[in-house]
């Protein structure tokens, strides 16, 4: 609660491609409508994808009503070129009519440094709207699995394209999630699609270090997609674990986990190291598991771990 009265203007970033359309926005601008000391400045405000354009918009009626200038505004915000590189598509695997996920993968001639945990950058619609996809790299080859989304920019985009076909799109370093360089063992994690810089680092480092794989699918047919991936990393692996969410036992990956608690904790408590790519909602309930786990054990919190650098994480 504020003292005196304050003005305010809220504007909310989104995209349409989500049912929830700046939600988290909306909620705030309603909490704000039911104080007291709030006064609404302007109507709320969304913008959809970081357009520029609709921003600006704002930018300029905020200008007005408040008799502050922005200058340079419009400068500020132009996007500076991004530098890509042309890659061919040399393979592509599709799931099947129940689960439209699918497998493509890439061949650039430029000798630019890729690490499996980078990210691919491509530009559907050749304007600042950028999709992002966790790389796996296989041999000199970028392995991307993406999950197809109907009317998604950057899936749909993805999915029409056919092997010989090219498109440009740019490499971003994405060093918080490279595979940490001095690790003994390393327990990964992952559900659907977020597997896919993950089979990159087992092909490159799984004979030097330990690696344990955590994944869940819906349920065998999900998986096939990447079944064939995993025969091939299998012998180099410590140990592969799979959960099904709609088959069997219907587990999640988190059961797993809390099957094998001593081993996950004992990992951490070793210095050794945990990465977690999927959705966010699995992150979530992995990092509430380890966090009741690390206070049951020793009364600490996973932040402890976190700020060391051993949960390394890469959710969407």
């Amino acid at each position: 609660p504020q003292l005196q009265p304050v003005d305010y203007s809220v504007v909310a970033f989104g995209s349409h491609a989500y049912s929830d359309f700046c939600k988290f926005g909306y909620e705030v601008n309603n909490a704000l409508l039911h104080q007291d000391w709030a006064k609404p400045f302007l109507e709320i405000h969304s913008i959809n994808d970081r357009s520029p354009d609709e921003f600006l918009k704002w930018a300029s009626i905020w200008a007005q009503e408040s008799t502050i200038e922005l200058n340079a505004l419009s400068d500020l915000l132009k996007t500076k070129p991004i530098k890509t590189q042309v890659f061919e598509i040399i393979e592509k695997k599709i799931a099947n009519q129940e689960d439209p996920s699918f497998i493509i993968k890439l061949r650039s001639n430029q000798n630019k440094k890729i690490r499996s945990g980078d990210l691919l950058a491509i530009f559907p619609a050749n304007d600042h709207r950028e999709r992002q996809y966790s790389i796996g790299k296989i041999g000199n080859d970028v392995q991307l699995m993406v999950k197809f989304h109907e009317h998604g920019l950057g899936s749909e985009f993805l999915y029409k394209l056919e092997i010989g076909d090219s498109l440009k799109a740019a490499v971003i370093n994405n060093t918080h999630f490279h595979f940490p360089s001095k690790a003994k063992n390393v327990i990964m994690i992952s559900n659907g699609t977020g597997i896919a810089p993950f089979l990159g680092m087992i092909d490159k480092y799984a004979k030097s270090t330990a690696i344990h794989l955590y994944c869940g699918f819906r349920d065998k047919n999900s998986f096939n997609l990447y079944k064939n991936l995993l025969d091939d990393e299998v012998q180099l692996l410590k140990s592969l674990n799979i959960a099904y969410s709609r088959e069997g036992k219907k587990q999640y990956v988190k059961d797993l986990l809390f099957r094998d608690t001593e081993f996950v904790y004992d990992t951490l408590k070793s210095g050794e190291f945990i990465m977690i790519c999927g959705s966010l909602n699995m992150q979530k309930d992995v990092l509430d598991w380890l966090e009741e786990v690390c206070q049951n054990k020793e009364g600490k919190s996973i932040s402890f771990y976190q700020s060391s650098g051993q949960i390394l994480m890469d959710c969407y």
